[in-house]
């Protein structure tokens, strides 16, 4: 009976030849970018480009799925002084750099089946890029709820759905405990808080606010806090005073460093004669934003991290029981895959800002 079977599963195979009938053609797929535009591919690419600025938010989150690192080809510069990709990727330095002024010539030499980019480049390099031909993805990685979304979409151009459903959870899991525990605080209950970067050029220190829309500010809220920056106009970072900060008299305010150690800026920032008068100084109340190869504040994968400490610092009272290095080690061993030795061995030390 079997060999009966057998046989007439060859005669079929073969009629089938005889016939000139094939496999069924994959169908394409069809991904919508951040700007809404349906992107259709023949099939998952197998070689992507990341360009321009911010690099660093779309890779990172290419490398939450473990396609990622066999997918990505070339990639811009980071811009932020770090290096994670020799840690999450044994063949990092076997990928093409592109400079952050890359055009669509140097783009198009690396050979890519598909480019990510952020939105905002679509006119001064995206445009250009699709005129070669090159199908072009847009992400904008600036808000959590982008985040989560484009996270999906990423999942479907590597091919990988469930890792996004995953990455998704594990987001949404701590977003939802931060908010549930500070969900009943009322607004007379919320500390005013202050987020400032500092930056040192032609050596001169400026301190900048983010806008409204952005991740450090929507972090502020999502912990419990009351942003007291919000009527501050501005598309970007925006430089403000210190006179302007000591009228505002937050009770907390919050120092980013991306380019060096967030402590050393906090301590330049107490050493000022106008801060020094601000209750936040006086109330012990100056934290230096966490970092690792990249800070926590900014929509890079990290952000996560920066949400739960920036829930301990401004209600410790509700968040007693968040070890964030515990957090830490858990996010690098799920999200990235990493073993115990890789965390407390190469990122472990990076760490600086108000860390326990």
């Amino acid at each position: 009976m079997k060999r009966a079977i057998f046989v007439l599963g060859v005669l079929c195979l073969l009629s089938a030849c005889a016939w000139g009938v094939s496999s069924p053609t994959p169908s394409p797929l069809v991904v919508t970018d951040a700007l809404g535009r349906e992107v259709t591919l023949a099939a998952l690419p197998q070689r992507l480009v990341v360009a321009g600025k911010a690099t660093i938010m779309i890779v990172d989150a290419l490398y939450l799925f473990p396609e990622g690192p066999q997918r990505l080809a070339a990639v811009g510069s980071t811009g932020q002084g770090g290096d994670f990709l020799p840690i999450v990727d044994p063949n990092a330095a076997a990928k093409a750099t592109l400079s952050a002024e890359a055009g669509p010539e140097q783009i198009a030499a690396a050979g890519p089946d598909l480019v990510i980019l952020k939105s905002y480049l679509r006119e001064k390099l995206g445009a250009p890029v699709e005129a070669l031909g090159i199908p072009v993805f847009y992400v904008s990685l600036e808000t959590p709820e982008q985040y989560l979304t484009e996270l999906r979409a990423l999942g479907q151009i590597l091919g990988n759905p469930a890792r996004a459903e995953e990455v998704i959870a594990f987001y949404q899991e701590r977003m939802e405990r931060v908010r549930g525990r500070v969900a009943e605080i009322p607004d007379d209950r919320k500390p005013r808080v202050l987020v400032l970067q500092h930056s040192v050029k032609g050596g001169e220190t400026a301190y900048s606010l983010p806008p409204a829309a952005w991740m450090q500010t929507r972090l502020v809220g999502m912990a419990g806090g009351h942003p007291v920056w919000l009527e501050v106009q501005g598309s970007g970072w925006t430089v403000v005073t210190l006179e302007q900060i000591a009228a505002w008299d937050p009770d907390q305010v919050y120092v980013i460093d991306y380019f060096g150690d967030p402590t050393q800026a906090v301590e330049k920032f107490q050493a000022d004669p106008v801060a020094r008068n601000l209750r936040a100084m006086q109330s012990g109340q100056v934290f230096a934003f966490p970092k690792d190869t990249y800070s926590w504040d900014q929509p890079d994968t990290r952000w996560i991290l920066g949400l739960q400490w920036l829930a301990a610092h401004i209600h410790p009272d509700l968040f007693a029981d968040l070890d964030i290095f515990q957090e830490f080690t858990t996010f690098y061993r799920t999200l990235y895959r990493l073993d115990d030795a890789a965390i407390e061995g190469q990122l472990r030390p990076l760490l600086k800002g108000s860390l326990p």
